[in-house]
């Protein structure tokens, strides 16, 4: 009896430790592979892919690679995880135990790992990681309907500087105003046109180049004014009505413009040079209907479009690429969708004006839904560099901020 029980606590000794050495293998494979592709320093997808396969999450993530030379350039950019961080080691523990230390490094390793991206001033845009699924809460609303500083006739579209100032085009009072973005009023001034006339420009829509100036349109004009509301310059257009939005492509300083009266969009240099349409509605396969539009660190062109209740992306030469979205209320679905920004991953933060109730929603890259934001009747939205959102309600009159709680 007793050589029986040897026997079998014996061949289960022998059990246990062939699952230790095989794990014990396991480990000293994964540790060989992840300290050559950090030696080698190979480029920041491939090294994500390989944690993916360790690591049960995943993270996107968006570099500026025309701000690079070379691949090490982007390689430099992402700070490497160290070894402490890898969630698998070999443990000379029993294995019932070796089991939970491993489940607990995993958690660990959940809750730290993270990629630092560059600092993205050159084009404009959030560089904060957006956590997805973290809720979305109102950190301040302000305005309400008047013409004294502070309120508002018709906010439309915003824009957010790298200096957290946030400017909003007050339409039916033709001008800017500019507010922190805890909402405290700073400045503002009259988009008056140059000349003996003093036209006044209804704006609708505004953006920040590089150099911290502002693009304004509205109707018939493209217009250039410094941050404090200094006239640089124009972009006359006086045969087109429906100008809505405007954005800045950073890396060739082009300024796109929507032009929904020709169905298609409006390209030029900064200096007023006309460098021709894209997606002109006699050569597309569908009539589209422009509204918003913007700029993706790649360079690509992302579009609103309210007849089709989408949203188009182009490639940065105009080239069609794809679109996401259709006429709808669920929630991965449109309804003459508005204004459009893009945060520092790539994610897409949409003005959803006419589904049930007002939204503004958010998808990935590739248009796959990812959360609501805001209920109401959002018109512009804008990102901070810090990873907010600033939504215009043209109904209420009102400016919401949201952050993540």
């Amino acid at each position: 009896m007793v050589t029986e029980k040897n026997e079998k606590l014996e061949k289960i000794i022998l059990e246990q430790n062939e699952k230790i050495q095989q794990l014990q293998e396991f480990n000293k494979k994964m540790e060989a592979r992840i300290e050559e592709l950090m030696t080698a320093k190979q480029p920041v997808e491939s090294l994500n892919r390989q944690k993916d396969l360790l690591h049960p999450m995943s993270y996107k993530h968006s570099i500026d690679k025309s701000k690079a030379t070379n691949t090490a350039q982007v390689n430099q950019s992402v700070v490497q995880p160290k070894r402490k961080d890898i969630p698998f080691r070999a443990l000379r523990e029993p294995m019932n135990r070796q089991k939970i230390k491993l489940e607990n490094l995993q958690l660990e390793a959940a809750n730290k790992q993270s990629v630092v991206l560059p600092k993205r001033k050159d084009i404009g845009i959030n560089v904060r990681s957006i956590r997805v699924g973290q809720p979305w809460v109102r950190k301040v609303r302000f305005g309400g309907g008047g013409s004294g500083k502070g309120k508002f006739r018709g906010p439309f579209g915003v824009a957010v500087s790298q200096d957290n100032e946030v400017y909003i085009a007050d339409w039916d009072n033709s001008r800017i105003q500019v507010f922190t973005m805890d909402g405290v009023y700073i400045r503002e001034f009259t988009t008056t046109l140059p000349g003996e006339t003093g036209e006044e420009l209804n704006p609708h829509d505004v953006a920040v180049d590089r150099n911290g100036n502002l693009w304004v349109v509205g109707h018939g004009h493209v217009v250039q004014y410094s941050s404090e509301g200094t006239y640089l310059g124009k972009i006359d257009l006086r045969h087109v009505t429906n100008l809505s939005g405007i954005a800045i492509a950073m890396a060739t300083e082009q300024v796109i413009v929507t032009d929904g009266q020709s169905c298609q969009l409006r390209v030029f240099y900064q200096d007023g040079s006309d460098l021709g349409t894209y997606g002109s509605g006699h050569r597309s396969p569908e009539t589209w209907c422009p509204q918003y539009v913007t700029v993706d660190g790649e360079g690509n062109i992302l579009v609103t479009d309210i007849n089709n209740h989408c949203v188009h992306v182009l490639g940065r030469e105009g080239n069609f690429k794809f679109k996401f979205g259709s006429e709808g209320s669920d929630e991965s679905q449109l309804k003459y969708p508005e204004g459009i920004c893009i945060d520092g991953m790539g994610n897409i933060i949409v003005a959803d004006t006419g589904s049930r109730n007002g939204c503004v929603k958010m998808f990935d890259s590739q248009g796959r839904f990812l959360c609501h934001i805001e209920s109401g009747y959002p018109r512009g939205v804008a990102m901070s560099p810090g990873g907010d959102v600033v939504v215009t309600d043209y109904v209420n009159n009102t400016v919401s901020v949201w952050t993540q709680g």
